[in-house]
């Protein structure tokens, strides 16, 4: 994902099986975070360079310290479309953490997601497929072979595996996603409903429209039937002492009932192109994937704007080069992104 605010704190990061940042570079990673979100590169870029001579001066440059740093700066290069740059500093990163941490910690992990995303950017699909199974390799073995941030992996690496045409690899690592979603955070979590459209949209590209259409129904019932319940919730909940709703819970009641005739539209939006596409299945044969297709939205476990996707396939997606996301794998410097 791009560079925001919104990321998970370190001791969030720390109990999820991610790499905590230091905590003499929390302040300065928090910093830098605010800048690249404003598109203040002018600012951030300086501030990391000069956090990282210090480091280097001070702990000398085989430090994982300052491998955290080379993954800051060159997230930040990520976000600026400056891949060349990115690469080189996330190879060093990597370097430094195999030689500090050894092959099989989190943060090595971590750097090598980061760099198969890179990869991925660039088109370089082929070159990115074995560092995403590597970081996998290393979650499955660190976290367990169910745990969230295991899935994460999945759906980068199913991402990978589509933009190549592996369909088959890209619906078995889907599926497997969403089995650990629905067991471990339960039926109802968001990362449940996104890996869904992500292989509705898999299914799509190869022809399958029956397949498609039960998981976008799945979707917007989900959405629906969670929606209705928070209505009632906050109905009763937010009850005043006459009885009746007050201001706050009015206030929400026109937002869900707004919202809900916005999925009712979305939904009636979705079933007339899958019944289109159906239609054209029929008439023309689903055939081979067209080497045409476009590339999968960005190689982040969830398409940038998944809820749009989630809702609105007909809406083509975004170019791959013109994404600015990274994957939401298990780090810092962005919910998904790595440092």
């Amino acid at each position: 994902m791009s560079l925001s605010p919104g990321s998970q704190s370190p001791s969030v990061a720390a109990q999820q099986g991610g790499y905590e940042i230091p905590a003499r570079l929390r302040t300065l990673h928090n910093l830098v975070i605010q800048y690249a979100s404003q598109g203040r590169y002018e600012v951030a870029v300086p501030l990391c360079k000069q956090a990282l001579e210090d480091l280097e001066k001070s702990s000398g440059h085989s430090h994982p310290d300052v491998a955290t740093m080379l993954n800051i700066l060159a997230l930040v290069y990520r976000d600026q479309n400056k891949y060349k740059e990115a690469t080189d500093l996330l190879n060093d990163a990597l370097d430094i953490r195999e030689q500090t941490l050894g092959g099989e910690h989190p943060a090595v992990a971590a750097t090598l997601n980061n760099l198969a995303v890179l990869y991925g950017k660039r088109g370089k699909y082929t070159e990115a497929e074995p560092l995403c199974k590597r970081a996998l390799e290393i979650r499955e073995k660190v976290l367990g072979t169910n745990h969230p941030d295991v899935a994460k992996q999945l759906n980068n690496l199913a991402l990978l595996c589509q933009n190549q045409g592996k369909f088959e690899e890209v619906e078995q690592y889907y599926q497997r996603a969403l089995h650990i979603y629905q067991t471990r955070l339960g039926p109802d979590d968001p990362n449940v409903a996104k890996t869904k459209n992500n292989l509705a949209n898999a299914y799509l590209k190869q022809g399958k429209y029956q397949q498609a259409e039960e998981l976008y129904k799945e979707i917007l019932s989900s959405h629906d039937l969670e929606l209705a319940t928070r209505r009632g919730d906050e109905t009763r909940t937010r009850a005043g002492r006459d009885g009746q709703p007050d201001l706050d819970s009015l206030s929400h009641l026109r937002r869900s009932t707004s919202f809900s005739r916005f999925r009712e539209s979305l939904k009636r939006g979705s079933e007339k192109l899958v019944s289109k596409l159906k239609g054209e299945g029929v008439r023309h044969g689903p055939g081979p994937p067209s080497s045409g297709l476009k590339r999968a939205t960005s190689l982040n476990v969830l398409h940038v704007g998944e809820r749009r996707a989630a809702v609105s396939p007909t809406r083509p997606s975004r170019p791959l080069t013109n994404s600015r996301s990274l994957s939401s794998s298990t780090q810092n410097l962005a919910q998904s992104s790595s440092p």
